[in-house]
């Protein structure tokens, strides 16, 4: 798989510790509106910690004169980390969303079930997934989006992954449905949440296949 070189002064590595009060920001500003972003702060620093921290998640920034631009986050192996994400953090993701309940006390179904992932994994397209993926909405439109994915799909590759998984929504998300299309990634199947919500779940294999980059094609989205 080919990927063009990164935009000038754009710099893409590990997160550090440093960088997640403004990884969490990117993300705030990338989707307002969204279950994650209302469950605050706290609970979007323990989740990007602890991805980052497990031994095959990533998080990875790119940076512009020493700014976040954007991040792209992902798991080598869905099964693995959400179980080990329960057993060692499960008491402080309730603790970080603990106010988001009181103030909204219907979310808390949707909040057990999201941190009862491991039943949803079994009919995942692959066992990797790109878990979350955004650029500062100024920065959008510079191919940072696209080098996020590149450089998140090597680190994969190097871990033998043979394909990797995601889903979105299938309805009003034309840009981010045809962002993951022009990357290589195939839609498996429509599927719904719970509370009715259509979700597309794509795949993209290891083949070799070539990822085509447009640039009106870079946009942060998260699934």
């Amino acid at each position: 798989m080919d990927f063009l070189d990164p935009p000038p002064n754009i710099i893409i590595q590990p997160m550090q510790p440093g960088d997640v009060a403004e990884v969490v920001r990117v993300h705030l500003a990338s989707f307002p509106g969204f279950f994650l972003t209302f469950l605050g702060n706290d609970f979007l620093s323990l989740l990007y910690k602890s991805i980052q921290s497990d031994p095959i998640g990533y998080v990875l920034v790119a940076s512009c004169n020493g700014q976040i631009q954007g991040f792209v986050a992902g798991v080598a192996q869905q099964s693995g980390f959400y179980r080990r994400l329960i057993e060692k953090h499960k008491w402080k993701f309730a603790f970080a969303s603990a106010w988001p309940v009181v103030k909204k006390p219907h979310i808390a179904p949707k909040l057990l079930m999201a941190l009862q992932k491991p039943a949803d994994v079994r009919d995942a397209a692959a066992d990797a997934c790109l878990m979350s993926i955004a650029v500062r909405p100024e920065a959008e439109g510079q191919g940072i989006g696209r080098q996020l994915f590149a450089a998140l799909y090597r680190e994969f590759s190097a871990f033998g992954v043979p394909a990797i998984c995601l889903t979105t929504g299938r309805d009003a998300n034309e840009r981010a449905n045809r962002f993951y299309q022009r990357l290589g990634f195939e839609l498996t199947r429509c599927f719904f949440t719970p509370e009715g919500r259509a979700l597309n779940e794509y795949v993209i294999q290891d083949s070799g296949t070539k990822l085509i980059f447009e640039s009106r094609a870079d946009n942060g989205w998260l699934h």
